[in-house]
């Protein structure tokens, strides 16, 4: 089938008029060959933004600007018109801001997505933002050196003014003498800062001491603080007692007191009572000192040669013993000095033990005893016990038989 050359023509014309649609629209930002969304944002003003300017989401181009027009509302406001690709959504509360896509100044729509689960639909208008230009971000960097810049030139001014009044004659010549006194007290700190050095350096070891001393103070103070409360609880409990006393009645006690101690005073100081002699008398005195002196002396020979003076018996079951002049035993009986217990097992060679060698040691029980002096004379071993109560004033005299312990009176009755 043979086509005619009008009907070749006639196809040329539509395809022509066709791609010219196309064109047209897709300089207008529509792809009419690709489906796409529309919406809608108001803006008071919108910086340069022009038609056909890019629409962009994370950096990626998803559509164009299709239109922009003034509200009937005379406000001033503008309305412009985007078309995204369909396959875009764009959750609810989402901003359309306008910002720069380069240094020169271009403008395009950047959708800044939201975190709703809900989406705008078709013919939706989305709330706008406007990206602050290059214009202001300068000056808002500008405006705070401005600031400081005028306040710099203000201070500086009023300076300089306090310097042409202050360089004078006369306030110069305040000024040299203020500077020497300045500098007579800067060498007077200095020689101060030495000495103190000095005396730090010197009595370093004691200020260490005091310091470590009110730290123990300090120390003990905090750990014993209730017990401080409770003190002064104490003492302002007592305070209330004392203040709930009668006074005149106690008074009057003291006063009447105070009296019969004097006239006592006065007694003793004269002769003519017992009490007064026994105070005034030189004589009386001398004789209580030479008594004293020999009951010192028999109570020394009477510790030191006991034989002399203790003749006793004992009966034990109808069986008379006596203390034979030199204190010796029979049947075996050995009398040691038992010295201290403890729970806690002491060295022998302690130095608590020395002068009182040899030491042993019996543990009994869980307690650890310590023993001195081996004899079976109990005159030596009473002198071996007077040495052993000046370091151990419990220290007593035990008897062993046979090696076993037994009352110190049992062993007694045996002397003979």
């Amino acid at each position: 089938m043979k086509i005619s050359k009008y009907t070749r023509l006639g196809v040329l014309i539509v395809l022509s008029i066709t791609i010219l649609i196309w064109g047209l629209s897709y300089l207008k930002g529509e792809d009419i060959l690709k489906k796409n969304d529309q919406f809608h944002v108001i803006y008071n003003r919108v910086d340069g933004l022009s038609i056909s300017n890019d629409v962009v989401l994370s950096g990626f181009k998803i559509g164009q600007v299709k239109n922009i027009s003034f509200l009937p509302d005379h406000s001033g406001r503008l309305l412009v018109t985007f078309v995204i690709d369909a396959s875009v959504k764009i959750p609810v509360n989402s901003v359309a801001q306008i910002v720069s896509s380069d240094l020169m100044g271009t403008r395009m729509i950047r959708i800044n997505l939201s975190k709703a689960t809900e989406y705008y639909a078709y013919n939706d208008t989305l709330p706008g933002d406007v990206e602050r230009d290059l214009k202001e971000e300068v000056s808002m960097q500008v405006l705070p050196i401005k600031n400081k810049a005028e306040e710099l030139l203000g201070t500086i001014d009023s300076a300089i003014t306090v310097l042409t009044v202050i360089f004078n004659e006369e306030a110069r010549e305040n000024l040299s003498e203020s500077f020497e006194n300045l500098n007579q007290t800067i060498y007077n700190i200095e020689k101060t800062t030495g000495n103190l050095q000095d005396i730090v350096s010197l009595h370093r070891g004691n200020i260490e001491s005091t310091l470590t001393n009110i730290e123990k103070i300090t120390s003990a103070f905090n750990h014993n603080i209730q017990e401080f409360e409770k003190i002064i609880r104490n003492i302002s409990a007592f305070s209330d007692t004392l203040g709930q006393l009668r006074i005149t009645p106690l008074l009057d006690n003291i006063h009447g007191v105070t009296e019969q101690l004097s006239l006592t005073l006065m007694q003793l100081q004269s002769k003519d009572n017992t009490a007064g002699l026994l105070l005034n008398d030189d004589e009386l005195y001398q004789a209580i000192l030479v008594l004293a002196e020999q009951l010192n002396l028999l109570t020394n020979d009477l510790r030191v040669n006991p034989e002399r003076y203790l003749k006793f018996s004992a009966f034990d079951l109808g069986r008379k013993v006596y203390v034979n002049a030199s204190g010796q035993t029979t049947d075996e009986i050995i009398f040691k000095i038992h010295l201290v217990s403890s729970e806690n097992q002491i060295p022998v060679q302690d130095d608590h033990f020395r002068g009182l060698e040899p030491v042993e040691e019996i543990e009994t029980g869980g307690i650890y005893n310590y023993l001195t002096g081996t004899t079976d004379s109990f005159s030596e071993i009473m002198e071996a016990h007077q040495q052993a109560l000046k370091k151990f004033p419990n220290a007593s005299i035990v008897a062993f038989k046979n090696g076993r312990l037994i009352k110190l009176e049992k062993a007694l009755k045996n002397l003979r």
